[in-house]
C-alpha cells in the first residue's frame, strides 16, 4: 500500500514467522472443514478468494496481467491447482500436522524437475537430501498411522506426498516465466486454474453451506492470501537461505496448533521423521550450508576487527 511502511525491527525474519503461522492457520480451518464440506469445496472456496482479490487489486494499481508464455502461464495454475488438491485431499484424511509436513518437501522434488526441465544443476547433497526426506516421510506416514485407524488414511498419505511433488512442478514453471511474468499475473493463474479444477469435484460432492462453514471458507482463503502477500514481502529483506527455513516453520506451527485446537497426537515416531524431512530440506537444497558458513562481512575466526 502506498505510504505505508513496515518498521524496519519487523521486517524480514518476523515477518517470515507470520507468513508460516499464517500458512498454518490456513492448514487448521481446513482440518476443521473435514467432514462438513467436500475437498472440492474448500479447494474452490480458497481460490475464489484469491480471485476476488485480484479483482480488487488490478483496477487499484491500474494494471492488466502480463501473459508471456500462455502455455507455461497454464501449466503454472494447472500443477499449483492439483497440487492444492491433494494437499487438501492429504489435510481431510490425516491429522493437521503430517499434512502439512509432507507437502512441505516440495523444494527437493522442485530442485530434481528443475534439473531436468531447466538444465539446472542437480548436487550429492540435494540426493541425500532427497532419500533424507523419503525416508523422513515414510516415518511421519508410519507413525501417524499407528495412531489412528481411518481406512482412508492411506490415500491421505499418498496424496499428501504426491502434492509436494506438483508443487515442486509448479514451483518450476513459475521459475521459468519470472523473465517476462508479473507475480499478481502468475497468482492469477494459481486461482484460476486452481478453482476450474477443483469445481467438478465441489458439484460431484456438494455439501450444504452454513454460517460456520462459510466463515471458516473465508479463513482458508483469506489467511493463504494474506499470509503469500506478508511472504513475497520478507523476502526482499533476507537471504534465499533465511527464507527456505522460515517456510520450515509452518509444519511445526501446523503441528503445534493441530494439538491444542484439535486434540491430534503427537506421535514420537512421526517427530522424529518431521525432523529428517525438514534436515533433508535444508540439507539437499543447500540452505543449511549457507546458514552454517561465515559470513563474508565478518572477521575469520580469532581474529580482531580492522
Amino acid at each position: 500500500m502506498k505510504g505505508f511502511t513496515v518498521p524496519e525491527r519487523w521486517r524480514g525474519m518476523p515477518l517470515l514467522i507470520l507468513a508460516s503461522f499464517l500458512f498454518a492457520l490456513m492448514a487448521l480451518f481446513a482440518r476443521m472443514l473435514s467432514g462438513q464440506l467436500s475437498v472440492g469445496q474448500v479447494v474452490c472456496g480458497r481460490f475464489a478468494v484469491g480471485l476476488v482479490f485480484l479483482a480488487v487489486y488490478y483496477p487499484a494499481v491500474r494494471r492488466r496481467p502480463r501473459f508471456g508464455r500462455p502455455l507455461l502461464w497454464a501449466l503454472r495454475g494447472v500443477f499449483g491447482g492439483i497440487s492444492v488438491y491433494l494437499y487438501f485431499v492429504c489435510i481431510d484424511r490425516v491429522a493437521v500436522g503430517p499434512a502439512v509436513l509432507l507437502n512441505a518437501c516440495w523444494p527437493i522434488y522442485g530442485s530434481i524437475l528443475g534439473y531436468f526441465f531447466l538444465k539446472e544443476h542437480v548436487s550429492g547433497p540435494l540426493l541425500a537430501g532427497l532419500v533424507m526426506t523419503t525416508v523422513g516421510a515414510g516415518l511421519v506416514i508410519w507413525g501417524t498411522s499407528l495412531e489412528t485407524s481411518s481406512l482412508s488414511f492411506g490415500l491421505g498419505a499418498w496424496a499428501g506426498m504426491f502434492s509436494a511433488v506438483f508443487s515442486g512442478a509448479a514451483v518450476v514453471a513459475m521459475r521459468a516465466l519470472r523473465n517476462d511474468t508479473d507475480a499478481a499475473t502468475v497468482f492469477l493463474s494459481f486461482c484460476f486454474f486452481g478453482l476450474l479444477f477443483g469445481l467438478p469435484f465441489a458439484l460431484a460432492d456438494w455439501r450444504p453451506l452454513s454460517p460456520h462453514t462459510v466463515g471458516l471458507l473465508v479463513g482458508v482463503g483469506l489467511a493463504s492470501a494474506v499470509a503469500q502477500m506478508i511472504f513475497t514481502y520478507a523476502m526482499g529483506y533476507v537471504t534465499t537461505a533465511m527464507g527456505g527455513v522460515g517456510s520450515q516453520l509452518t509444519p511445526v506451527f501446523s503441528w503445534l496448533l493441530g494439538a491444542v485446537f484439535l486434540a491430534e497426537p503427537l506421535a514420537p515416531l512421526a517427530l522424529l521423521g518431521a525432523a529428517l524431512c525438514v534436515g533433508g530440506v535444508l540439507w539437499g537444497t543447500g540452505l543449511l550450508h549457507k546458514l552454517l558458513a561465515p559470513s563474508p562481512l565478518s572477521p575469520p575466526p580469532g581474529r580482531p576487527n580492522a
